[in-house]
């Protein structure tokens, strides 16, 4: 059959992942804070989708979707792909329906439909896509597969480091609870010092400014060990 000679072929191979790593690179490149998304972005992301629809098409009718033996959806990495290529079509339904739409329907547009599909929540799936890669390289799957064979295996490792965590943890609460609160505070103006420098032990405040306790920790309040929760996290 052509379909199944097409993808067993290693040019097909090499085409798939070259047509990966593009995509990958262009979605680097793509800027997700713009309001209006860019025509030449969404334009280059509809090829993208039809190359993808185009290679799922041929690996269902090369090798069956469900009742053949080697069937498509039989392998879990070819479920994976199914998922993101179908998952990426809603968004370039939506995109030219929009694009579609009479001018008048779009200039007395009121406020948006709280009940209708977001095309900016169908978008995020794109990051998927490199995960293709997964299904493509033989290699890269193999490793995949032993990962997943092994995580089984490392149960009791994971519990040993659980607790040296807790253990550790522990011992930073109480010899480090409240010490990064300490600043260095102008004598005059009892403002901290511009820098946020934490003082105590060997390390001393310039001049003009004492050593004293405030109320915040560095990073927002999350990097310090006042209690075991915020110690297990600074471990980790």
């Amino acid at each position: 059959m052509i379909a199944s000679a097409i993808i067993t072929s290693p040019i097909f191979e090499n085409i798939s992942i070259t047509v990966i790593v593009l995509n990958s690179f262009i979605m680097m490149l793509d800027d997700p804070t713009r309001i209006e998304p860019d025509p030449f972005f969404e334009n280059i992301e509809n090829v993208f989708l039809g190359l993808y629809s185009v290679e799922m098409v041929l690996k269902i009718v090369g090798m069956g979707f469900y009742f053949s033996e080697n069937a498509y959806i039989k392998d879990s990495w070819n479920i994976l792909d199914f998922v993101i290529v179908t998952t990426s079509l809603p968004t370039a339904l939506m995109s030219a329906s929009e694009t579609i739409r009479p001018i008048e329907e779009i200039e007395l547009e009121g406020e948006p439909d709280s009940g209708g599909f977001s095309v900016g929540a169908f978008r995020a799936f794109r990051v998927l896509r490199p995960l293709k890669t997964i299904s493509s390289v033989k290699g890269l799957k193999v490793l995949m597969n032993a990962l997943f064979s092994a995580i089984p295996l490392l149960q009791d490792t994971m519990v040993i480091l659980g607790f040296f965590f807790i253990i550790l943890s522990i011992a930073g609460s109480n010899l480090m609870g409240g010490m990064l609160k300490s600043r260095c505070i102008s004598v005059q103006t009892g403002i901290n010092h511009e820098d946020d420098i934490i003082c105590g032990g060997e390390n001393s405040c310039p001049g003009g400014f004492f050593c004293g306790k405030t109320n915040e920790n560095p990073n927002y309040g999350v990097s310090n060990f006042d209690n075991v929760s915020y110690s297990m996290l600074a471990v980790f």
